[in-house]
């Protein structure tokens, strides 16, 4: 049995704002981009600041939520595309800063905008293991640091931060049910970056691309149909949820899938103060619904896509 225990995220001081945005897009008011983004402000790492580093801190911040301590930490899960270097994982050093004790276990996730589903998918199976009580699940991403601050279709979505998730089998019910997943590697140049990979000489590196036209026409397609496979498998429909939480790409995008599926009135969007923090994106606007003391079970539908390019659905009840 696996469930979702806390969450809590972390996000840098600096921001890069709408205005900031304007002076390099002349073109670009504040009020198009948030019009076009939903987005106002995006938290911006420090130089040296590592995601890593963040989600040590969001990690430090959901052991004060949880009666789970870092002694009782199984594994660690790590799900990042801005890992501190090559090698070793970013898993293995978080490990030694939060000083969790050796009998844990400690990996990364290269995984973008559906990494926390995958993240999820992992926990719930190595929960399995009669063994392994706890799973501490973390997501950071640093994108502000692979992009070209002169390309408006990515300088004014992107913000930097990092989530921490427990997930415990401690508790008697099932609470994160199946998963759907699914790749189309075909569209993989789509969304891509050649950063710490060794299919170029450093010297020909090229900073994050995104193909925002190609992608949407991705989503709009692929998504539906994930979400209406998941529902046939599990027996269930739409209207037994009581939110759904995509990761949060963009206000333009999310509206458009919301409205395609008919769930405007219960589809999240919760990326004003942030921008779209890839794989943290989800956890991020989950937050809020973990950590209230709800008067009723909720039942949330989760939708990972995006890099890959790769999409993912589960569900939780909270």
């Amino acid at each position: 049995m696996a469930k979702i225990l806390n969450i809590a995220s972390h996000f840098p001081k600096a921001k890069i704002t709408n205005e900031d945005l304007n002076k390099n897009f002349e073109n670009w008011t504040p009020e198009k981009i948030f019009n076009k983004t939903g987005i106002k402000n995006r938290a911006k790492s420090a130089d040296g600041e590592t995601a890593a580093d963040l989600a040590i801190i969001a990690a430090e911040k959901v052991f004060k939520l949880s009666n789970i301590s870092r002694d009782q930490i199984d594994m660690l899960i790590f799900v990042t595309q801005t890992q501190n270097q090559c090698l070793p994982t970013s898993a293995c050093e978080i490990h030694n800063h939060l000083g969790l004790r050796t009998g844990c276990g400690a990996f990364d996730v290269n995984q973008g905008c559906t990494g926390y589903i995958y993240g999820l998918f992992l926990a719930k199976k190595i929960l399995d293991n009669k063994s392994i009580r706890n799973v501490l699940l973390l997501t950071g991403d640093t994108y502000t640091k692979i992009i070209d601050e002169n390309n408006a279709n990515v300088a004014t979505l992107f913000g930097d931060g990092a989530s921490a998730t427990i997930v415990s089998s401690s508790i008697p019910n099932e609470c994160i049910g199946g998963f759907e997943f699914g790749t189309d590697g075909s569209k993989s140049n789509l969304l891509r970056c050649d950063y710490a990979g060794f299919k170029k000489s450093i010297k020909d590196w090229d900073s994050l691309f995104m193909d925002g036209a190609n992608i949407l026409t991705f989503t709009l397609s692929a998504v539906p149909k994930a979400i209406n496979t998941y529902l046939e498998n599990t027996n269930s429909s739409l209207e037994d949820y009581d939110f759904v939480i995509m990761h949060q790409a963009n206000k333009f995008i999310l509206e458009r899938l919301y409205k395609k599926l008919g769930i405007t009135d219960k589809g999240i969007i919760d990326l004003e103060e942030y921008g779209n923090t890839v794989s943290s994106s989800i956890p991020i606007a989950l937050e809020k619904y973990i950590n209230n003391d709800n008067k009723k079970v909720l039942n949330i539908l989760l939708v990972g896509f995006g890099v890959g390019l790769s999409w993912g659905v589960t569900s939780i009840k909270v």
